[in-house]
């Protein structure tokens, strides 16, 4: 990071013609500009902004390596294939060349964009006049704290640890980067970090308070400031919500299980008062003609989702390639998918759409995931989405909490109010393989973040932290669960060891 962040103190935020932002680059940007021209107006402050998303699509970062590349085999259920790389993720050899390469890329994708965010932080307190709209520079600023907080997190998560005891407070985690400079920026406690990132969300949750997200934006707000409609389609950017779904996940990291619970459910809450968003129709998904109409990624149910362009390039070589001499393919192994996660002793085979009865599609005797399902022909709205924070996380986050606790009524309300969305009739026996221990809920729980999550990069997180609470699976492929037992960190870059930084895990 040390040498990355040098590399990138002086350089100008580089805006490409892509499709993204709802399109926004696409229709005002050129090629690259100077910081002078870019931060001299509003919609040069809007292109920055957009900007910041088009870096966190990068390959490298929410694109693919950190949703569903290697986050995702480094513990899915994925049948070992041709590929040195996929075995190496997946047996977690950290120090395997191919591995090294791929994690260190990971590292730097992740501080190239806080270092582009912090650019763009910098300029909005400068120059606060250029965007003249105190609501609108609220936004901006609040939106782009919000990710830096975002983004962090997901770094320590991946580096370091996944969720803290009491006595880990003290141990040192990844740079916390706040400015936009030239110097080394030094590592700090959990506890410290935590503090920062805190409260990074938390001026973040009230810089956006009057997000159009809410439906709460003044009238004049929307006629002028939103006259060319950047405020629209909020859920492709961090919003409101979002950001407090954020805490959410931070206060389930601090295990502040109460505080994690009370602020999912306030999530739940506000965001279904405010029709944020919509659950998925199952019914209709199993009755479409076309795949190009179906939402795979569950788009309306998210509160945050990325727009990535040429995602679909990236599914082609790994996911929806013709298994041709030497290639590889994300598959879920077939027999774990319907002996454990879509066991038909408990739910019939043909409901969840999660499963084979939908989302799963057999191929070359395993299962291909559709839901990076992506073409030319994909209607405009589904494609090239990544999603970020989903709603149904926020009840798996009061699942989990109640699962520590024992209280099989609140996972199995949780969790019931999910699957009913996901076309299972009879929720009651769902849960007929369920029991009071605490053991066998976290089971259940976990294999609800891998059905509801797979290739989004959450089930990762939910895996190394619940895996050692909870009981073997019923019919579970026991090479698989050794590798989700053995899941560890990523190594720290080495360059960043050479610096003096020292990883606490």
């Amino acid at each position: 990071m040390i040498k990355t962040i040098k590399q990138l103190a002086y350089l100008s935020i580089a805006l490409m013609c892509l499709a993204s932002c709802n399109k926004w680059l696409e229709a005002t940007s050129s090629t690259q500009v100077s910081d002078a021209t870019l931060f001299s107006s509003r919609s040069g402050f809007q292109d920055a902004l957009c900007g910041v998303y088009i870096s966190m699509g990068d390959q490298y970062e929410y694109g693919s390596a950190w949703t569903w590349y290697v986050n995702e085999l480094s513990y899915g259920p994925y049948a070992q294939q041709f590929s040195p790389v996929f075995t190496a993720i997946q047996n977690h050899e950290w120090d395997n060349s191919r591995v090294t390469v791929l994690t260190e890329s990971m590292w730097k994708a992740g501080y190239y964009t806080i270092a582009n965010i912090n650019k763009v932080l910098y300029e909005i307190d400068a120059k606060p006049d250029v965007v003249s709209d105190n609501t609108e520079r609220n936004l901006m600023k609040g939106e782009l704290l919000a990710l830096r907080a975002c983004i962090h997190f997901d770094m320590i998560r991946m580096f370091g640890l996944v969720q803290l005891s009491e006595g880990d407070f003290e141990k040192y985690t990844v740079p916390y980067v706040t400015a936009y400079d030239k110097e080394p920026t030094p590592q700090r406690t959990y506890r410290e970090t935590l503090a920062l990132l805190e409260s990074d969300l938390d001026t973040a949750i009230s810089l956006l308070e009057s997000d159009p997200v809410r439906g709460n934006a003044s009238e004049s707000f929307m006629n002028n400031a939103n006259a060319d409609g950047f405020w629209d389609a909020r859920d492709k950017r961090m919003n409101y919500f979002a950001a407090k779904a954020l805490r959410a996940r931070v206060l389930l990291f601090r295990y502040d299980l109460d505080a994690a619970a009370a602020a999912a459910q306030e999530v739940i809450d506000e965001a279904r008062a405010a029709g944020a968003y919509k659950w998925v129709d199952a019914d209709a998904m199993t009755k479409a003609t076309s795949n190009d109409v179906v939402d795979w990624t569950f788009s309306s149910e998210s509160l945050f989702s990325l727009e990535v362009s040429g995602l679909q390039s990236l599914t082609d070589q790994y996911i929806f390639n013709d298994l041709g001499a030497g290639a590889s393919s994300l598959f879920i192994d077939k027999s774990f998918a319907d002996l454990t996660l879509f066991n038909p002793a408990f739910i019939s085979s043909s409901e969840d759409i999660r499963g084979p009865a939908l989302m799963l599609k057999f191929y070359a005797n395993h299962y291909r995931p559709y839901k990076y399902y992506n073409n030319s022909s994909y209607y405009s709205e589904y494609r090239n989405r990544v999603p970020m924070i989903k709603i149904s996380e926020m009840y798996l986050i009061v699942a989990e909490a109640a699962a520590e606790k024992g209280d099989m009524d609140a996972v199995k309300s949780a969790i019931g109010e999910i699957v009913a969305h996901r076309g299972v009739q009879d929720v009651e026996a769902y849960f007929l393989d369920a029991s009071y221990t605490n053991s066998a809920l976290f089971s259940k729980v976990h294999a609800e973040y891998i059905k509801e999550f797979y290739g989004e990069g959450i089930a990762y997180y939910a895996t190394r932290r619940i895996i050692h609470k909870g009981q073997v699976y019923m019919n579970i492929d026991l090479e698989w669960y050794g590798r989700m037992q053995s899941l560890s960190a990523y190594p720290y870059p080495t360059d960043e060891l050479s610096y003096g930084r020292h990883q606490d895990l």
